[in-house]
């Protein structure tokens, strides 16, 4: 990413702390972080609402989670 370019923040974290390193580049030899959400169903929902995955609203997001 260019230094003219700003980063995206996803609408369900607008106004939240955002967690720690969450600009670092991921490093493709370490274990991922875990997320307590299943992505598949969300996407799936994501794409049958007609939306992009970074408009879901917190509310939508916490129906995902486990």
């Amino acid at each position: 990413m260019s230094e003219t370019e700003t980063e995206k923040i996803p609408g369900f974290l607008e106004g939240e702390p955002l967690p720690s390193g969450y600009f670092n580049k991921p490093d493709p030899y370490g274990d991922a972080p875990t997320r307590k959400v299943n992505l598949s169903l969300l996407v799936s929902y994501a794409r049958k609402e007609g939306k992009d995955c970074l408009s879901l609203t917190k509310e939508e997001i916490k129906r995902f989670s486990y």
